[in-house]
């Protein structure tokens, strides 16, 4: 299909609807509510935006309807669909929407494989790769262009004028080894319309494959695992605010030497800085680059029973009970390090909600974070709202915010 005169929109720009999935369980694990994360998103972006919301099927539907009412929130203008998402991350499968200046919009089809850890015809990423076609059509989006390139939304950042970013070891090492560098550079033009693709060499450590091996834990050794991740997310690091603004997570000498997983971090993060500093627009000038902190690693024990942790043990047998390292799968109770974030915000219709971590009893050093980046969020977004909500539930299941919402572009 000829898409000549299509663009991809960033963002910042104006939307028709907000799409958010509805977590299929309620608890992530004991005293971790993921509905209450939920009801919070839905909140803020009422009277903002269309909301969509996507559950797995009736009984998760009337939850979700249930808890909404008792903020006293009209159903009515809310839109509920089904679709079965054992994902609560429409960002990386929902529809990435092109548009022109004949009011046209054009949905980019991309074959999933649910995060490197399935094959594409195992019946999750099947499922999965076909709802953005159905979140397509249900938005009014009929015309479409499909690719054979395996990828997700929350690994595709766009300013609006003809600029990706993405992580190179993902797009091509993780999702499609059998192509080159420069044959998924120019399938990434091809589909998207773009000029130029800004390649950032690696995710954050914690972002890596949970299923990799252990992590740096609260005492520094390895006896921790990621909750969940995303296995090497841009919009975990790195997000445009608008066209030529950059924000991009920072971790500073001295916190690197405080924390063995914060130096980790930091060596993929200054090599993606190091790339962005010498980066330029398509009319050849520099991106404003806005330093965001990281967030204070919080660890929680899961256990037997906990969703969180049946979902960790529920794919042994398809790693032949061993990890990607040669260790063994853990048993018994886990410590995990949740996808923490302050990059993995939503920016929709005169508002920005944000991700914070504080709460009554842990080390101030969360609070002022959480502070600091509200004020960056602030700072670069001055004519909207911006709240931040305590997001750690929906951290469990390996992603935030902006990996539960897919935004659909006005025309």
């Amino acid at each position: 299909m000829n898409i000549q005169g299509f663009r991809t929109v960033g963002e910042f720009e104006k939307q028709d609807s907000v799409l958010m999935a509805w977590s299929t369980i309620e608890f992530a694990c004991k005293g971790y509510n993921v509905d209450k994360v939920s009801l919070e998103i839905v909140r803020n972006l009422y009277g903002n935006v269309h909301i969509i919301i996507c559950c797995d099927n009736v009984e998760v539907k009337q939850r979700a309807i249930n808890k909404i009412k008792t903020c006293g929130m009209d159903i009515g203008k809310i839109q509920f669909i089904i679709y079965p998402t054992p994902i609560p991350y429409p960002r990386d499968f929902g529809a990435e929407v092109l548009v022109n200046e004949e009011g046209e919009r054009l949905l980019t089809k991309f074959k999933f494989n649910t995060y490197g850890i399935y094959t594409t015809d195992h019946p999750i990423s099947k499922l999965l790769e076909e709802f953005s076609e159905f979140h397509a059509k249900l938005v009014g989006v009929d015309k479409i262009i499909s690719t054979e390139l395996i990828s997700e939304g929350g690994d595709r950042e766009f300013n609006g004028m003809d600029v990706m970013m993405a992580i190179e070891d993902t797009e091509i090492n993780k999702r499609n080894p059998h192509l080159s560098k420069h044959e998924v550079e120019e399938e990434f033009k091809r589909v998207f319309n773009l000029k130029k693709i800004i390649w950032l060499p690696l995710p954050t450590f914690d972002d890596e494959n949970i299923y990799s091996g252990k992590i740096p834990g609260p005492d520094g050794k390895l006896n921790a695992y990621r909750s969940e991740s995303a296995n090497g997310h841009v919009d975990e690091m790195c997000r445009f605010v608008n066209e030529n603004t950059i924000l991009m997570a920072h971790i500073s000498e001295e916190e690197a030497k405080k924390s063995k997983l914060h130096a980790l971090n930091k060596e993929r993060l200054d090599k993606a800085y190091e790339v962005l500093r010498n980066e330029v627009n398509i009319d050849g000038k520099p991106f404003k680059i806005v330093k965001m902190p990281v967030p204070e690693s919080i660890y929680l024990t899961v256990r037997a029973g906990d969703d969180i942790y049946e979902v960790w043990q529920s794919r042994k047998d398809d790693f032949n009970a061993n990890l990607l390292d040669g260790s063994p799968f853990p048993r018994g109770e886990m410590i995990v390090l949740p996808a923490l974030s302050y990059c993995n915000f939503l920016i929709t219709n005169n508002i920005v909600i944000a991700q914070k971590y504080y709460s009554d009893g842990l080390p101030l050093e969360i609070k002022k974070k959480d502070e600091e980046a509200l004020n960056i969020l602030k700072t670069v977004f001055p004519d909207r709202k911006v709240v931040a909500i305590n997001t750690l539930a929906l951290n469990l299941y390996g992603g935030g915010i902006h990996c539960n919402t897919r935004n659909i572009p006005a025309v």
